[in-house]
């Protein structure tokens, strides 16, 4: 099977004009700024701020920023025109950043998972809902077509009960990665688990109890959290969340499976090409739905459904600029945000 439905039309305003604050390399700094520049339909690029000397140097060696005008972090505040800023400083400083333009009127895009801090975070939702502004989180699986058309099986009914989700998204690190984790609340967990949690939330909602297994395998640097696995109590189970820092191919083997009372969703992997894809390098994925057969035998009927070539980051993007542009209301309110926030801090406790 065949699927082809697109969450997202063209735009019929004009494009909504964006600046772009941070470059940090571990997040998607470089492969949004590259989206945005390829979707000049929706967006005008119109500046680039990175107050950090040596990011800004990094920056400015990739094609990505090249030819953008360089703009102050005073200037932006200092009454700058623009219709949103997109927030792509490290993880830890992303919801005081996001905060700071909320607080001075800017419809705000920032990086996952925008901040370690609850608190901070909390404000920044209170903020943006009490200014009436647009705030998206870049969860961008979100988007990803397999995970779309699951949640319209979910939600249909079709799968009954949902028992459980299971979810898992690893990487083989190696060299300075693993002192960089060792500077993140909940190491793995935090940095890739956070689109787990993300995930699981979608399908599951807010669990019952959060039981946080996360350790150092002493693998890399010790007392770095490079191992996360956390269970997520529900009334029919136990859903399951896991991420290595040192799982050869484990970027090949990022999968979510939803398992309900009347059939099975496995999306394995998660995206293809299993490397991060860039404008250039769009992903084309399947999944594959089991029900059963017969009430007694229960012979599988697999069925899959395989989707076209799409950009990772595409329609994350191309859905905020139509909310930002009016067009569409926010499909993930602030409340949505604030709970999936929170969860990721339980889950991220740490357990050895």
């Amino acid at each position: 099977m065949y699927y082809d439905k697109k969450p997202w039309g063209v735009i019929t305003l004009k494009p909504i004009k964006v600046v772009q604050y941070g470059s940090w390399g571990f997040t998607h700094a470089e492969h949004t700024m590259l989206t945005m520049r390829s979707l000049p339909q929706y967006f005008d690029v119109i500046g680039f701020c990175e107050p950090n000397q040596d990011r800004l140097k990094s920056a400015l060696m990739k094609p990505a920023y090249q030819g953008i005008k360089l703009v102050s972090k005073e200037e932006l505040l200092s009454g700058f025109s623009a219709d949103a800023i997109i927030v792509e400083s490290a993880e830890v400083e992303q919801a005081d950043d996001a905060l700071m333009f909320a607080k001075a009127g800017f419809n705000i895009h920032s990086d996952k998972p925008c901040g370690a801090s609850d608190t901070v975070f909390e404000e920044l939702m209170e903020t943006v809902e009490k200014n009436n502004l647009v705030f998206q989180n870049g969860y961008m699986y979100r988007y990803n077509p397999a995970v779309v058309r699951a949640l319209e099986i979910v939600r249909s009914g079709e799968l009954g009960d949902i028992i459980c989700v299971e979810a898992q998204m690893s990487h083989c690190y190696y060299g300075g990665m693993s002192q960089f984790l060792g500077e993140l609340p909940g190491g793995m967990m935090f940095y890739l688990g956070c689109h787990l949690v993300d995930l699981v939330y979608q399908f599951m909602g807010e669990p019952t109890e959060v039981i946080p297994m996360n350790m150092s395998t002493e693998l890399g640097e010790k007392d770095i959290i490079d191992y996360g696995l956390a269970l997520l109590r529900y009334p029919h189970g136990m859903s399951i969340i896991k991420t290595s820092a040192y799982e050869v191919s484990g970027d090949a083997r990022r999968q979510l499976v939803i398992s309900g009372t009347k059939g099975t969703i496995e999306i394995k992997p998660l995206e293809s090409p299993f490397e991060p894809s860039e404008v250039v390098a769009p992903n084309k994925i399947s999944m594959t739905v089991t029900r059963p057969g017969h009430p007694i035998i229960f012979a599988d009927r697999p069925e899959i459904i395989s989707f076209p070539p799409y950009g990772r980051y595409d329609a994350m993007m191309i859905d905020f600029a139509k909310t930002v542009a009016g067009e569409k209301k926010n499909e993930f309110d602030y409340k949505k945000e604030l709970a999936v926030h929170k969860l990721l801090t339980r889950v991220c406790k740490r357990a050895y």
